[in-house]
């Protein structure tokens, strides 16, 4: 559990540190905006590694489902854009997720 943690906080911090210095130099925003893309790869990445290890817990598919409705509306062309809240959000809720559960004695 350990792991996923320290694998979640890197996925995080990636962007966030090359948009902080994106203030230094604007090449960092660009940057910072492209590496999103693996932090989406490396959130996913974690939330099989969790799913394995918590087969059985309800949240987590319920994080994989709501992925693959996203891609689905991504696949679909719809033309709402509310969907591009929903990395985010997805994002902030496997945090939650890998912090707040309890490992097994």
């Amino acid at each position: 559990m350990k792991a996923l943690k320290v694998l979640n906080t890197i996925a995080l911090a990636i962007p966030l540190s090359l948009g902080l210095l994106g203030f230094i130099n604007e090449t960092f925003f660009i940057y910072g905006l492209i590496s999103t893309m693996a932090t989406g790869f490396i959130q996913l990445m974690t939330g099989l590694f969790f799913w394995h290890e918590y087969p059985k817990s309800i949240a987590i598919k319920v994080y994989f489902f709501l992925v693959a409705v996203f891609f689905l509306l991504l696949s679909t062309n719809i033309t709402s854009d509310w969907h591009w809240y929903m990395p985010p959000a997805l994002c902030l809720y496997l945090s939650v997720l890998i912090y707040t559960k309890k490992e097994a004695s």
